[in-house]
């Protein structure tokens, strides 16, 4: 017989999040960009994104809850992706960040790490994160984790972010993308957030508080 594994999440006694405060939640948008669209790093499900990626930001705005963009930028222009002023580099152009909306770049794979992100957020007292992306293992997995360590509460939204096909550890196949996509998913909501549909989340009652 084949048993149930054990949730951290659930045996650290983490619950889930079962109303948005929307002065303390912020959505976070990042790797929206041509570089996994058309680039060198395609992502199979990328367009399917699209459409959903819109109606988050509408159900964002229209509950007033911040959203920061944060594209991933090159630091050197030299580089084969995500080069600075490159096609790779520029957002989708359905997903471009709003008037009021703020967009903070990012060097490295995490949200945090360099960034101004936390000092934002923690000047307007938010502590709760919506994660939407890619890609799933990197920039969404990684920026979980942080999140978590910093203490913040996450969601990530299964069906707004994705994978790559990668190569597999001893370079004799490739992994496809849905399989990692599985597995980064299962092991965020083992430990760092709490993941969830894009139905599910909009569903929920938003605090005008």
């Amino acid at each position: 017989m084949t048993l149930t594994p054990n949730s951290l999440r659930a045996l650290t006694g983490i619950p889930d999040i079962e109303k948005i405060h929307r002065k303390k939640t912020a959505l976070i948008m990042t790797g929206f960009q041509m570089e996994f669209f058309t680039g060198l790093l395609p992502v199979p499900d990328a367009y399917n994104l699209v459409e959903r990626a819109v109606k988050i930001m509408d159900w964002a705005d229209k509950n007033k809850i911040k959203t920061i963009h944060m594209p991933k930028t090159a630091k050197s222009p030299a580089s084969p992706v995500y080069a600075p002023n490159s096609e790779g580099a520029s957002f989708h152009p359905e997903l471009t960040p709003r008037q009021n909306h703020l967009m903070f770049p990012k060097y490295g794979t995490s949200i945090f790490a360099g960034t101004i992100l936390h000092g934002n957020l923690q000047a307007d007292g938010i502590d709760t994160l919506i994660l939407a992306g890619m890609t799933t293992p990197l920039s969404i997995m990684i920026s979980a984790h942080d999140a978590w360590s910093l203490g913040y509460k996450c969601l990530v939204l299964a069906d707004l972010t994705a994978s790559r096909d990668l190569l597999s550890w001893d370079k004799t196949k490739v992994v496809s993308a849905s399989k990692i996509q599985e597995a980064c998913l299962a092991a965020i909501e083992d430990r760092f957030a709490q993941v969830i549909s894009f139905d599910s989340l909009t569903a929920l009652p938003v605090s005008t508080d």
